[in-house]
């Protein structure tokens, strides 16, 4: 499934947090998914399953909680 990172989610993301960072909030809005955590480990959506992070995601997470610029971005949610 293709997930969609948005200058709208980027903007009412919050920094430092692992449920409402841009991330989460996507996967909230096209996956559909109730919860969704984030971090350095992977990508869990509120079950056991954890989901590997995509390549350049922790350098995302990274710029955008040290508030650094970010852009919108595009990955795969393999599974």
């Amino acid at each position: 499934m293709k997930i969609t990172v948005t200058q709208q989610h980027i903007d009412a993301g919050v920094r430092g947090s692992a449920t409402s960072d841009p991330v989460s909030l996507a996967l909230k809005e096209q996956a559909g998914w109730e919860k969704a955590y984030v971090n350095v480990f992977g990508i869990q959506n509120g079950q056991i399953k954890r989901y590997p992070l995509p390549e350049g995601m922790w350098e995302f997470m990274y710029r955008f909680d040290n508030s650094l610029p970010v852009e919108p971005f595009e990955f795969e949610l393999e599974g």
